[in-house]
């Protein structure tokens, strides 16, 4: 059956742009949001201006929970890091919940709990400067040493190292913004949480999918509607050094910058899993495309401009 198609420019586009999108006797909700270290999009095409207060306000108070600087954010990430225990907002709970199973589900290419190795990273690349190894063995080993544990509404920190749910915080938000979107009924909408996590809805004109092409492998599309996107990409983070290219996505292995791809796009159902999910799959690699799936996600990697591996049907 052939479908009709509405066309994004790429998947990384500043959405400012999507106005056009549709036509101009379509609804259109906009809101801006600064939110999770990043600018966020929301476009309704249904509901009223009430929503979008509603879905703000959500967005703001789950990013001050993940928050590593958030000290006066007391159910937060930033308490649990500092005093070793917090009676835990329930996103706070459901982000360790998902971050533990991850490492189960990929052993040593997924961590939440590097966070200072990530942070001190970042540092030194904003010096152009390299983490030396003795740092980042005594990093590595921290965080090694450390562990977490729920008690009901608890969590309980125990070493000496940070934990850290940046890698899934975006993609849990937006998984309890769908609910809210179905909750009311409202099947048109499209949100951009900062370029690496969107929510697609329904088209407001018709039973139309968004085309999207990759900004890490030109000429490659697909198309997307009623679903979850996630990208990692070192495009925006890459600092090189002495010939070599470091990104802000560290190895739990050896506790390295250096990534084997350019960029991971996972295609989904749940949000959440496909944030936390392109960012262990940056470093498992193409080994655990199909174990992902099985889960029931489409994945392509890419490398120097081109698709490395792709679920087939995927990509066009």
């Amino acid at each position: 059956m052939s479908r009709n198609k509405a066309h994004v420019p790429h998947l990384l586009l500043p959405f400012a742009l999507l106005a056009g999108l549709f036509s101009c006797s379509t609804k259109h909700l906009t809101r801006p949001i600064y939110a999770y270290g990043t600018n966020w999009m929301v476009h309704l095409y249904e509901g009223e201006e009430s929503l979008l207060d509603e879905i703000e306000s959500y967005v703001l108070k789950t990013s001050r929970i993940l928050d590593l600087n958030a000290s006066k954010e007391a159910h937060g990430v930033y308490a649990l890091n500092h005093l070793g225990e917090v009676e835990a907002d329930p996103f706070l709970l459901e982000a360790f919940e998902l971050a533990d199973a991850m490492e189960k589900e990929f052993p040593d290419c997924y961590s939440y709990r590097i966070g200072d190795l990530t942070s001190s990273w970042q540092d030194a690349l904003s010096q152009k400067k390299v983490l030396d190894d003795e740092r980042v063995e005594e990093l590595l080993q921290k965080a090694k040493d450390t562990s977490v544990r729920r008690d009901g509404t608890y969590l309980y920190k125990t070493g000496e190292g940070s934990v850290d749910f940046g890698s899934l915080g975006k993609g849990l938000c937006l998984r309890h913004i769908e609910k809210m979107l179905k909750d009311k009924s409202i099947k048109g909408y499209l949100i951009d949480a900062g370029s690496s996590s969107w929510l697609f809805g329904e088209n407001p004109e018709g039973d139309h999918d968004v085309k999207v092409n990759l900004k890490d492998a030109k000429g490659r599309y697909f198309y997307a509607k009623n679903c979850s996107i996630s990208n990692s990409s070192i495009s925006e983070h890459a600092v090189t050094l002495d010939g070599v290219t470091y990104s802000h996505i560290i190895d739990p292995r050896n506790g390295k910058a250096i990534s084997p791809y350019d960029a991971v796009v996972a295609k989904g159902r749940d949000a959440a899993y496909a944030d936390a999910l392109t960012t262990a799959l940056m470093i498992a690699g193409e080994d655990y495309a199909s174990f992902a799936e099985k889960k029931g996600y489409l994945v392509a990697f890419m490398k120097g401009g081109e698709v490395a591996y792709a679920t087939p049907s995927f990509l066009n």
